[in-house]
């Protein structure tokens, strides 16, 4: 199982960016414009750090993670179907891209924040986390969350052709109801009801809570984000098995 997936995932970069060098540089180039354009409104205000932290450092730690969910969601949701003549193969079975898949958009995140907060560094950013294993936690756990919900759409997108047109228009008004641009403790507390519904808010508000010394969650929750992986992930290969025999006919 390891040998093919691993080979799958060699498949997957070939296929993405080919012997050119151009995919990697936009996967660098787009979260560090996005960060920039950020620092400059927040700047032209009068903001130059958000709960205590320089906006750049606040924005990459919500701008990457955010990706990378959203990423890792659509990439799984066309995973089997992306793959479907590999499935006569005798030792390839329906998940085996799903899982190659997650697992390269979860290095090609921790690989593209290294360099990006290895760049922040060297302009003189404290941009150590405190609590590292925590933070590796809630990565972890925002790509499993992405993963259940792509299952999800996969078994969904064989009924409805256009839900994965849906998914990208909700973009960005998930950015803003994930608390992208902003933290808990910035908003008052009776709207937070508005956000604390969705797990990738918690995600990022423990994410911040972990790298920040400065900052203190008031809203974000372990078990809340627990719980949503696991019922996504649960619903989603409950779908998948239910519809595992259309996947391979389709």
């Amino acid at each position: 199982m390891a040998d093919t997936i691993f080979a799958l995932i060699m498949r997957e970069l070939r296929s993405r960016y080919g012997n050119g060098r151009l995919g990697y540089f936009w996967a660098l180039a787009v979260p560090a414009a996005q960060a920039a354009v950020m620092v400059l409104i927040f700047s032209s205000i009068g903001r130059k750090s958000l709960t205590g932290v320089p906006v750049a450092l606040f924005m990459l730690v919500s701008l990457l993670p955010f990706k990378m969910f959203f990423k890792t969601l659509t990439q799984v949701s066309g995973a089997i179907d992306a793959n479907a003549g590999l499935l006569s193969y005798r030792q390839v079975v329906a998940l085996d891209p799903v899982i190659a898949r997650v697992l390269l958009e979860f290095f090609h995140f921790i690989l593209v924040a290294f360099i990006l907060f290895s760049g922040l560094g060297w302009l003189g950013v404290d941009v150590l986390p405190d609590r590292f294993l925590e933070l590796l936690l809630a990565c972890i756990l925002l790509a499993l969350l992405a993963n259940g919900c792509g299952l999800v759409v996969c078994s969904v997108a064989l009924y409805w052709d256009s839900v994965n047109k849906v998914i990208s228009v909700l973009m960005t008004p998930m950015m803003l109801f994930s608390g992208v641009f902003f933290a808990a403790s910035m908003i008052p507390e009776q709207y937070w009801h508005l956000i604390a519904w969705n797990p990738v808010f918690h995600a990022l508000e423990l994410m911040r809570d972990a790298w920040f010394r400065s900052y203190a969650t008031p809203a974000g929750s372990w078990e809340y984000l627990i719980m949503a992986v696991v019922l996504s992930n649960s619903l989603g290969l409950m779908l998948y098995w239910r519809n595992r025999e259309r996947f391979i006919l389709s």
